[in-house]
């Protein structure tokens, strides 16, 4: 039982020394060291010791372990007051021989230790047992004349950090030198534990400038959970009237809520101090929601980076690409995620330094990561629907390139078959004209020629102005009127300004050829056949469309029509299948019966301007 509330201090501060110097220990040389080859060993050697130290004096009590870090510790405090000024010191080896002479003098303490215990019997030895005063000391001024000679010659003014950092470590360095005179003058006693509690010191002033995200995530929120666990044991303590009893219920209590207490205030320290809006599984939960949204990799990212500056409170680029990410400026100031999936780098998320001056701690490393391995499996799954989308549109385009050749083989046959038909038809009706009306056999002769000039001229072209097929389609209709006669009449409606519009050639042709075949030749009496073209892309309407229309006045489609099962049909079907393969859905042939039997398709204006310069 514990003489004093200080008594219980005492042991716990040691015991929280020890705690934390042994996890930073397994920290440093089982995560940090194997990551970075290149980084210095002086700082988790420093720690490595520190950790010895203070596990010894809570648990083992050992002397020969006592002595090896009372050697070790001057000389650990010294390089590392070296290391922090070597970017101002002048380049003489004198500072390096003076870290290994300290490294050299630890042999002191530890051959005291050795006497002490027994293992070494020499009448020398017992001059030895002010070593680690003296080595303390030593090594304290030593430190003090390192940071005058670094500031006299330091060429351009330090940052405010590092100087803080210097004013703090001789601050220190001033008060081990004052309590290494003392121990070394006989009063040792006196001072207690309070070296310790200036090592203690001078571990955190140092961890909190060299390794902030440490600092703040090991040694902050766990003091401040060993500072009100001790003022809970502290008023439980068996004194004033109170019984042990008392005590062993406050431990007691103490050691089942303290899970529930270390949340409580870590969470606290997150929202008040840390700035942290949302605990990692909040963060998660936002994160997820956010980018599961984007359709497309550019979206993916710029969802990403807004959620990623809304959790951090800083700013974030995300980058997919498989070049390696920069390195931070400085521990704690930037944070640096790599995105990856199955060994192959997906590309980097990286946070810019926090404008309230908030370091990121290895909470935020272990969120940021977290994060990162979540976003590199959404990246994954967008680029694979995109890779299904374009494999989709290639297919689909073969479809149509397919369909579209299959029609322009198709469409040579007709012309080969509208040919021979259509010039026998034509020369029966001019030879019947010749001995009644030679004027109109003259006119049918000019317009066959017509006819079959377009037919030669256009066999290998797919596209034609709009103008040369109405005037081909009106010299066709021309000769079959002079082969009906009366029995046909024709209407044009024709929109001048449609005139260079480019379209498929003989597309209307076969339009007009099935109003005369299903049309007017099935009918009794007089017949009509009637062209319209409207809805010139230069129309007043910025969503025209060019309409193209062939009516007749015939029996129209029987029902249940359809160009897949009708016997006959195939310029129709040609004509449908061509407008697909040009133009997608956004162009189809249309039939309906009604007063008048029509046909039509539609090209809209956006199709006209995509596809009509670039391919006539």
């Amino acid at each position: 039982m514990f003489d004093t509330p200080l008594d219980l201090a005492s042991l716990a501060v040691f015991a929280f020394g020890a705690l934390t110097f042994s996890t930073l220990a397994a920290l440093y040389w089982g995560t940090h060291r194997p990551r970075k080859p290149g980084a210095s060993a002086v700082l988790p050697a420093f720690t490595l010791v520190c950790a010895i130290a203070f596990l010894n004096s809570v648990a083992f009590r050992s002397t020969l372990l006592n002595a090896l870090a009372a050697g070790l510790v001057p000389a650990l405090i010294l390089h590392l007051v070296l290391e922090m000024e070597s970017p101002c010191l002048p380049p003489h080896r004198a500072w390096r021989w003076m870290a290994m002479a300290f490294y050299a003098a630890a042999a002191a303490p530890l051959l005291e230790g050795l006497h002490e215990t027994g293992f070494l019997q020499a009448p020398w030895a017992d001059a030895l047992y002010r070593a680690p005063a003296a080595l303390l000391g030593a090594a304290s001024v030593a430190g003090l004349a390192v940071q005058v000679s670094a500031l006299a010659s330091a060429r351009r003014p330090t940052e405010p950090m590092a100087r803080a950092h210097r004013l703090w470590t001789a601050i220190l360095l001033a008060l081990l030198a004052a309590c290494a005179a003392v121990s070394w003058s006989g009063f040792g006693a006196a001072l207690g534990s309070l070296p310790d509690y200036l090592l203690l010191l001078f571990f955190c002033v140092t961890l909190y400038y060299r390794e902030r995200l440490v600092f703040f995530d090991v040694l902050v929120k766990r003091g401040v959970f060993l500072a009100a666990g001790l003022a809970l044991l502290t008023f439980s303590f068996p004194a004033a009237g109170r019984s042990p009893l008392t005590f062993a219920a406050g431990f007691l209590v103490c050691w089942l809520t303290a899970p529930w207490i270390y949340a409580r205030l870590e969470r606290a320290i997150d929202r008040v101090w840390l700035r942290r809006s949302w605990s990692p599984a909040e963060a998660e939960r936002r994160f997820l929601g956010e980018i599961q949204i984007a359709a497309t990799e550019e979206e993916l990212r710029q969802n990403a980076a807004r959620s990623l500056s809304a959790i951090f409170r800083a700013p974030a680029d995300v980058r997919f690409d498989r070049s390696a990410p920069p390195e931070p400026d400085s521990p704690g100031d930037r944070l640096i995620a790599e995105l990856k999936r199955d060994g192959a780098r997906l590309g980097h998320i990286r946070l810019a330094a926090r404008s309230n001056g908030i370091p990121y701690l290895s909470d935020d490393r272990r969120l940021v990561e977290s994060l990162a391995r979540s976003l590199a499996v959404l990246l994954e799954n967008v680029r694979f629907r995109d890779d299904r989308r374009r494999q989709q549109e290639r297919e689909a385009a073969r479809e149509r390139e397919l369909r579209l050749l299959a029609s322009r083989a198709e469409l040579k046959a007709l012309r080969a078959q509208i040919n021979p038909h259509f010039l026998f038809n034509a020369l029966s009706v001019i030879g019947g004209l010749l001995h009644y009306q030679p004027e109109l056999a003259d006119e049918t002769v000019e317009r066959l020629a017509q006819v079959f000039r377009y037919t030669l001229r256009k066999s290998e072209s797919e596209w034609v102005a709009l103008g040369e097929e109405v005037e081909f389609v009106t010299a066709y209709l021309r000769i079959e009127q002079a082969r009906f006669g009366e029995r046909l009449r024709l209407e044009f409606d024709v929109d001048p300004g449609a005139a260079q519009v480019q379209i498929p050639a003989m597309s209307i042709q076969p339009l007009v050829e099935n109003a005369i075949k299903h049309g007017i030749s099935a009918s009794d009496g007089c017949g009509t056949v009637g062209l319209r073209v409207s809805g010139a892309p230069s129309g007043p309407q910025p969503g025209d469309a060019l309409l193209v229309e062939v009516l007749d006045s015939g029996p129209g489609f029987p029902p249940g029509f359809s160009l897949e099962t009708a016997a006959s049909g195939h310029g129709l079907r040609n004509v449908a299948e061509r407008l697909r393969g040009y133009y997608g859905d956004r162009a189809r042939l249309l039939w309906e019966n009604g007063p008048r039997t029509r046909v039509a398709f539609s090209i809209p204006q956006s199709a006209i301007s995509h596809l009509a310069g670039g391919m006539s």
